[in-house]
């Protein structure tokens, strides 16, 4: 008997199988054996499997490295040395995430100094004059009060009080982060945001503030009539008014001015927001986006992005804007003033290579390389109970997404780092965090016993949440309920985090199946991702209904994410037989 390791070094784990072939009657490398001419190959029987992740890049030292350390382990476990290895040419998927300015509409004299502020004070609306905290006017109108740094806010409390409760004083700006401090020591009904910059407030003509009450939205400034009235704006203003109100339709406080300098402080010429080489046109970064998806597999093939700009040369990028995903099911994303995207690509500068050499002088046995991962995966997959023969499989890898038909293959940047990475983002967590988030429902922590389910039922828990749980949505985590949001309902993060499998998974798919060229009428997914049981939904999306999706069952017996690695010994066996 020969003894195979078949290794399979991806971005994001790296996954071994070790297996027996017989040998023909001469052994090995007679010319009756499996390595000869004419010698018959039995069946594959599997010794055992075994993963890790890969450390650092795919194909670095350090990833074959810790392969051959999986191969050493598996050896020990199982009393045997492997008498030869198979691999795959491997190329790393660089996933990364960049933040594009917001495209600020044009506002005429209005300005959005503030928006969205965490620690804001007090409720209600309040549009004023600025004035300095110690220049308030004992008559005439009411204005707002700017209280600098440094003044303390015991001290701005004691001073604001009177002249908020006889009606001087209508909203507070401070420059401090002392908001809830403030509006705690003041009448009631006025509304506090700090963290401003004092220069830019009392630089305008007049300023409205507003703080919703818990879980409100503001009424008064994202309405461009009761905007107008309270800022004293003409009638041909009102379009302005009406652009200033859709960056605040998910914001529970902001300030907006009129007139003065901020208006052309704030009218300053946008940032570069990045742009892609998409099919022979330089588009915009974001309007390149939007056509990636209707685009086959490899039509970009130059991209640069915020803050370096520098030009990186693809063979393949796929990536999501956040904000549009979020968009998409009305998700509370505040007036933000950056646009987050996550990005996915195949960068010319790092084409496939062959690790048999260096695999081979660690293990000290033969090493093969098989033609491409992506036929590796085809070969494990079609091992599947019930699979017909003109199935695709679809390999939902950690940087790529592999379709493979029985004419052809196409590999897709993006897959599940990019999942991994998007779901940091939105939630602003750590990519670590997000690979257990982004796997399933969540809950929401009512009382240390008591779970809020995505579909409203409670469960009991037999132990007490942690602390630091409560109120927030937890998931399951190598170490019990991991907390990951305090802002977000169960609900509002289903809807966001289906949509999101389905933007970027699904649309992938899609894409690279538009480039196979192939209608199948059953897909079988493996890898990784597939473990997840959101994602056949998302890929079965994407594919017409009449589309049997599945997920794969390597060899009958090893679920869905070995089947690269018995793929790799599978056509090494073939390649012995003929």
């Amino acid at each position: 008997m020969t003894f195979i390791a078949g290794i399979d070094v991806g971005n994001a784990t790296t996954e071994v199988l070790l297996a027996r072939v017989p040998d023909g009657p001469d052994g090995p490398d007679g010319p009756d054996g499996p390595d000869g001419p004419d010698g018959p190959v039995g069946p594959v029987e599997v010794i055992g499997v075994g993963r890790a992740p890969t450390r650092r890049a795919k194909g670095s030292p350090e990833s074959l490295a810790g392969a051959v350390a999986v191969v050493r382990r598996l050896e020990r476990q199982h009393a045997v040395r492997v008498d030869r290895a198979v691999a795959a040419p491997l190329r790393p998927v660089v996933t990364s995430r960049a933040s594009l300015p917001e495209e600020v509409p044009d506002l005429g004299r209005l300005a959005l100094v503030a928006a969205g502020s965490g620690t804001a004070g007090g409720t209600g609306f309040g549009a004023g004059r600025p004035v300095l905290l110690g220049e308030v006017p004992s008559e005439g109108e009411p204005v707002v009060a700017v209280v600098p740094s440094g003044t303390g806010f015991a001290a701005a409390a004691a001073r604001l009080a009177p002249l908020v409760e006889a009606g001087r004083v209508v909203a507070v700006l401070a420059e401090a982060d002392e908001g809830v401090l403030l509006a705690n020591r003041l009448p009631g009904g006025v509304p506090v945001v700090d963290e401003i910059d004092p220069g830019r407030a009392l630089a305008a003509e007049r300023v409205a503030v507003e703080v919703a009450g818990d879980g409100q939205p503001m009424r008064v400034l994202p309405d461009p009539l009761r905007l107008r009235a309270a800022l004293g704006l003409g009638e041909e203003e009102l379009v302005d008014a009406a652009q200033l109100a859709r960056l605040l339709f998910d914001a529970t406080n902001a300030v907006v001015t009129v007139g003065g300098r901020v208006a052309a402080v704030t009218a300053v010429a946008a940032a570069p927001t990045g742009w892609m080489d998409l099919a022979g046109d330089r588009l915009p970064f974001v309007e390149g986006l939007a056509r990636v998806r209707a685009e086959r597999v490899g039509a970009v093939s130059a991209y640069a992005v915020p803050p370096d700009h520098e030009t990186r040369a693809v063979d393949d990028l796929w990536a999501l804007d956040l904000a549009a995903v979020a968009a998409a099911v009305q998700a509370r994303v505040g007036a933000a003033s950056r646009r987050p995207v996550t990005l996915a690509s195949l960068r010319a500068s790092a084409p496939y290579a062959d690790p048999a050499d260096r695999l081979a002088g660690l293990l000290e046995v033969p090493v093969r390389t098989v033609d491409t991962e992506a036929r590796a995966a085809r070969a494990g997959a079609m091992s599947t109970p019930g699979v017909g023969t003109g199935a695709v499989v679809v390999d939902l890898g950690g940087g790529t997404i592999d379709a493979v038909s029985p004419d052809g293959d196409v590999v897709a940047a993006g897959a599940g780092d990019l999942l991994t990475e998007s779901v940091a983002a939105l939630t602003g967590i750590t990519a670590a965090a997000a690979e257990w988030v982004k796997r399933g429902p969540a809950y929401r922590v009512e009382a240390p016993q008591v779970l809020l389910a995505e579909d409203g039922t409670r469960t009991f828990q037999d132990r007490p949440a942690p602390p630091e749980a409560i109120g927030r949505l937890v998931a399951s985590g190598p170490a019990g309920l991991l907390p990951f949001s305090a802002s977000l309902a169960p609900g509002e993060w289903r809807a966001l985090r289906i949509r999101l499998k389905v933007e970027h998974v699904g649309g992938n798919v899609a894409r690279a199946l538009r480039t196979l060229g192939a209608d199948p009428r059953s897909v079988v997914v493996v890898g990784g991702l597939a473990g997840d049981d959101e994602i056949l939904a998302a890929v079965a999306g994407a594919l017409p209904s009449s589309t049997a999706v599945g997920r794969g069952d390597v060899a009958g017996t090893l679920g869905h994410r070995y089947a690269v690695a018995y793929g790799l010994v599978v056509l090494d066996a073939a390649n012995n037989e003929r």
